[in-house]
């Protein structure tokens, strides 16, 4: 199943494809929703969520396995453009996690104003350290900029799986609820930034996040 984009009563949901693994046509999917939110004043929050068993797997190996060593680098960085847009995105972004999310699925999470997530399945998770990779600048500028001490050894170094209680007892999330109570507790965490001015808010972010995304933005050497 597609991406999703549902718009109802100022609330924008986002819902990945199955497994919300990112390619390159999922990714200029998921970009093309974040411009449709810019583009419409009346939203005032973004809900990113997955499908079924995900909320998403990251980056999709398949496709980066075969692609040439400049392009996989690339679309690395395009994704890492996503999250930079996410950072100083205009709305409040709320994670609502309802299932697995792995590497890069766990970055957006991190990116996001506010993240819940459910309580009694699904794991968040930094695998690189399992499959031999290392973080690419920006990803390395991300998750070190938003975890700290114990919880980002434990993350990184060795790939640890947090449960939705184990995440929100370290404060990787706000919350852990059930999957009915999901939607509606994203839009509860994210009622005190609603309704700001736009402009306003996506500069504080940009001001907040200008060591993350000084680094996201510095050109590829190739």
């Amino acid at each position: 199943m597609a991406l999703t984009l549902d718009c109802n009563d100022g609330k924008a949901v986002l819902t990945m494809a199955e497994e919300g693994k990112f390619n390159p046509e999922s990714l200029a999917a998921f970009n093309g929703a974040l411009s449709k939110v810019l583009d419409d004043d009346s939203i005032t929050l973004l809900i990113i969520t997955g499908r079924e068993k995900s909320f998403s797997q990251g980056l999709d190996l398949d496709f980066l396995t075969k692609a040439e060593p400049t392009e996989a680098i690339g679309f690395v960085k395009d994704c890492m453009h996503m999250v930079a847009r996410l950072l100083q995105f205009p709305v409040p972004v709320v994670s609502a996690i309802n299932g697995h999310a792995f590497g890069l699925g766990f970055m957006i999470s991190l990116a996001s104003d506010y993240s819940v997530m459910r309580a009694d399945r699904g794991f968040m998770c930094l695998p690189e350290i399992d499959l031999g990779m290392t973080l690419e600048a920006g990803m390395n500028a991300l998750v070190t900029g938003k975890l700290q001490g114990r919880v980002l050894r434990d993350a990184l170094l060795t790939g640890k799986r947090f449960g939705g209680e184990d995440a929100a007892e370290v404060a990787i999330v706000d919350a852990a609820t059930t999957i009915d109570q999901l939607l509606t507790r994203a839009e509860e965490l994210a009622q005190p930034m609603r309704g700001k001015d736009r402009k306003t808010l996506a500069g504080l972010k940009a001001d907040i996040h200008r060591p993350i995304l000084s680094v996201i933005e510095q050109p590829v050497a190739m």
